[in-house]
């Protein structure tokens, strides 16, 4: 994510911008600082040769600092704006950047006397000040002091209400924090402000408050968090699958089983997640059961990884020629899935076909450079092994589906 340098009538300015569009506006943000320091000066002063000399010599140190942040050069950028400010600390903007540098380079107690300074100063435009206050929620939370930084955003908040960086903040600071309840109603909040539909990510909170919940072993209150889940978006298949897992361990198998199905209804290249739970309750919940619910499963339409789960649940059951035709087919569609072509191999040698096993593994190796993660984020191209609804990267939910090579 791009580090925020400054935030100038509500324009980001971030070293990760186009280096064209970075230089247009600090540009434009450097000389319209310098005039408008000309007609609009913070402090009164008196116009001696002195001052004036130390005024010039801090617009250039500040412009220096610009052209070392359009470098990437962030050190000598931090130096060239500590002499303007030295030079001349009626400056607000300098050290609204200076603060930003700080926190960029994680030196965060430096940042925040920075913004403490700029809050403490008196007949300051209140607009300026409450950049600062915001300022300061950013730095605490980029040195996880998570409570002081939603202390910080709450009293943005409380001097503009509908300041909806400060709830965004809020919304993900709660989150890190698995505060669900709070990251739920903050967001609702949000919504109403932009008239945003945000009705998939309050589902998912009340899914997380419903697993921790359960994990507390609160089970009427993780059902009705979870039931609230899919009141809130029908289609947030999370709440399905752990509202599933709920039922089956209060004995509920028919309302689990229910669940389950019109999850992989919903959502079928999620399908292998079903399987995989079917596969661990099948002695609670019987092995026809089981089979009649896999036996639904259209294979022609099947993601590499239904299929691949299927395989493993028919290995399992000593059913190894089926296993091998799903395991055929997975690669057919997959050819960089490595977990089948590995599953092959394995169940090849241990038949005793040693050519054939010979093959199957010569194939995994070629599979094997370049490849292993099974998750993609679909909004910002994060790979990983694992499958997270939130993204770690972008904090996108929903966006991880199964990769394709």
């Amino acid at each position: 994510m791009d580090q925020t340098l400054m935030v100038v009538a509500g324009q980001a300015i971030s070293l990760g911008m186009a280096a064209a569009a970075v230089a247009a506006v600090l540009i434009g943000l450097a000389l319209g600082w310098l005039l408008g320091r000309g007609r609009k000066p913070l402090a009164p002063v008196a116009a001696g040769k002195g001052l004036k000399a130390s005024r010039a010599a801090s617009d250039d140190a500040f412009l220096r600092g610009l052209s070392h942040m359009m470098a990437d050069h962030t050190d000598q950028a931090i130096e060239e704006f500590t002499k303007a400010v030295n030079l001349n600390t009626d400056t607000v903007e300098t050290y609204v950047v200076l603060g930003n540098l700080f926190r960029q380079k994680g030196q965060i107690e430096r940042a925040v006397r920075i913004r403490q300074t700029i809050i403490a100063r008196a007949n300051l435009d209140p607009a300026v000040q409450l950049q600062a206050r915001f300022d300061l929620g950013l730095d605490y939370r980029k040195g996880g002091l998570f409570n002081r930084a939603v202390e910080a955003f709450q009293e943005v908040l409380s001097r503009d209400p509908g300041h909806q960086d400060a709830l965004r903040q809020l919304v993900g600071l709660y989150e890190e924090m698995r505060d669900w309840a709070s990251a739920y109603e903050t967001m609702r909040r949000l919504s109403k402000l932009t008239g945003e539909d945000n009705r998939l990510v309050l589902a998912h909170h009340k899914t997380e408050l419903g697993k921790d919940l359960q994990a507390a072993g609160k089970l009427d209150a993780a059902e009705q968090a979870m039931s609230q889940a899919i009141s809130v978006h029908k289609k947030c298949l999370d709440a399905y699958l752990h509202l599933g897992d709920l039922e089956l361990a209060r004995g509920r198998n028919r309302k689990a089983i229910n669940l389950w199905r019109k999850a992989v209804q919903m959502a079928p290249v999620y399908a292998h997640l079903v399987i995989s739970r079917l596969d661990m309750a099948e002695e609670t919940l019987g092995r026809k059961v089981v089979a009649d619910f896999l036996a639904g499963v259209d294979l022609d339409q099947a993601e590499p990884a239904t299929l691949l789960a299927l395989a493993k649940s028919r290995q399992r059951h000593g059913e190894h020629k089926q296993a091998l035709q799903l395991l055929e087919a997975a690669i057919v569609k997959e050819p960089g899935c490595l977990e089948a072509h590995q599953l092959r191999g394995d169940i090849l040698l241990a038949a005793g076909d040693n050519d054939a096993c010979l093959k199957a593994y010569v194939e995994l190796l070629a599979q094997v450079q370049g490849y292993g993660a099974q998750y993609q984020c679909g909004q910002c191209g994060f790979v990983s092994h694992q499958l997270a609804w939130k993204c770690p990267r972008c904090h996108g939910w929903d966006t991880m589906t199964p990769r394709h090579s």
